[in-house]
């Protein structure tokens, strides 16, 4: 009897065992206590010898012996607690995959050139003067520094260069010369007082043979240039002593007497050799002859730009009765001198060129010094009373016959095309208006 009881109270013993393995197994939490060891089930037992079944050196898994690493929800991996970062090269400061270059090169609104590697954007240059054109490209780059991350502080402005062309390079379109950061236009003609002079071709244009003309030109003439030689604007006739028409330039006259001291007087000419029929009464009743009008006049001297003009006019009097003809001077727009003659004139024909700045006649060989701006002949008189002198400036019209205006050469811009050709002639950009 007593050995049925030990064997019984043995199966129990036993059984109990089993059963708290078997609970150890479903819920491994409950298997500890606070980290503490395994306990045999008994609240009081507060022994701290690790249980005999535990092995220490092995880590807690969820029974699945194939399944990965967790930290104890099965269902995630293991991470460093924040999802929302990227993963890093070990400095969190640093992405594990930094930008590139060209990346760089877009974020600063650029463009990339894959070839030179670099990264770039186009500026337009600064505003060209007016009359230039571009000699090189209008706009140029500038680079960023994808290192820096910051673009060149380069800015380039338009500037003057007629050499090798450049970006940002400008030059003067023709017949202008760079002055003082402008492009100002070629607008007279330099005349040395020596050699300098051009020379227009006979034409019979340039014969004068109607009633009405007009000889006009601008000029500048320095004072201590001046002569006491009347020295040609314009002369038809290259070498004759007998030109068929001149105009000069200033003629100044210094006189010295002991009761008036030293006087300067200026003046200027106008001279055309005519022949013409004048009506006389008597035998014959008319009578061919030549002569020559030399109207002339003290005038003020102005160093400033001066137009001269030659008028040959034609008026009816007494109510178409009588006919007069006259030749007028104007300088700055007064008449300073004139001449009346009564029959119709006929210029002397001088089959010869016209030169412009010089007297190349052997006997008085003389040649202007200083600028011309324009010389034009009409057909018409442009003048027959006082005018203003606004420094108009001389243009082709209807009754143009020639007009040299001398804009970096010595053509002739009416529709006649009388060129003419410098000899000594260099151009300036000094214009009357």
């Amino acid at each position: 009897m007593k050995l049925f009881k030990v064997f019984t109270l043995v199966c129990l013993l036993l059984f109990f065992a089993a059963c708290g393995s078997g609970m150890k197994k479903l819920d491994p939490e409950e298997a500890t206590d606070g980290g503490n060891d395994i306990s045999d089930g008994d609240a009081a037992d507060t022994d701290s010898e690790p249980a005999a079944d535990v092995d220490q050196a092995e880590p807690q898994h969820d029974g699945d012996p194939a399944g990965p690493e967790t930290d104890g929800d099965t269902a995630e991996p293991v991470t460093d607690g924040d999802p929302a970062e990227p993963e890093t090269d070990g400095d969190s400061n640093i992405p594990a995959d930094p930008a590139t270059d060209e990346e760089k090169c877009a974020a600063a609104q650029g463009t990339w050139d894959p070839s030179a590697q670099n990264c770039y954007k186009i500026e337009e240059c600064g505003v060209k003067p007016e009359n230039s054109e571009w000699n090189g490209d209008s706009t140029y780059k500038v680079y960023y520094d994808v290192d820096a991350e910051a673009w060149e502080a380069s800015h380039l402005d338009a500037h003057y260069g007629d050499g090798e062309p450049g970006p940002c390079q400008y030059k003067c379109i023709a017949d202008h010369a760079y002055e003082n950061g402008e492009c100002r236009p070629y607008c007279s003609a330099v005349f040395n007082g020596t050699s300098a002079r051009i020379e227009v071709a006979q034409n019979d244009l340039l014969d004068l043979a109607g009633e009405y003309w007009t000889i006009e030109a601008w000029i500048k003439q320095a004072d201590e240039d001046l002569t006491d030689k009347n020295v040609p604007i314009i002369r038809k006739g290259t070498t004759s002593s007998t030109p068929a028409y001149l105009l000069t330039g200033y003629k100044k006259q210094t006189t010295s007497s002991w009761r008036s001291g030293t006087t300067t007087t200026y003046s200027f000419m106008g001279y055309v050799g005519y022949s013409y029929t004048q009506q006389q009464m008597g035998p014959g009743g008319s009578q061919t002859k030549t002569g020559s009008l030399q109207p002339s006049s003290d005038v003020d001297y102005s160093d400033g730009w001066t137009h001269v003009a030659l008028v040959q006019n034609k008026e009816s009097l007494y109510n178409g009765w009588q006919t007069n003809y006259k030749l007028l001077l104007f300088v700055n727009g007064k008449q300073v001198d004139s001449q009346n003659y009564e029959a119709a004139p006929t210029i002397n024909t001088v089959n010869e060129a016209l030169v412009i700045g010089a007297n190349l006649n052997q006997n008085a060989n003389y040649f202007f010094k200083g600028l011309i701006d324009s010389v034009r002949i009409s057909s018409s008189a442009k003048y027959t009373e006082d005018f203003e002198n606004d420094l108009k400036a001389l243009e082709v019209e209807e009754d143009t016959l020639a007009l040299w205006d001398f804009s970096n050469n010595a053509a002739d811009s009416s529709e006649n095309h009388l060129d003419g050709a410098g000899s000594d002639i260099t151009y300036s950009t000094d214009c009357a208006f």
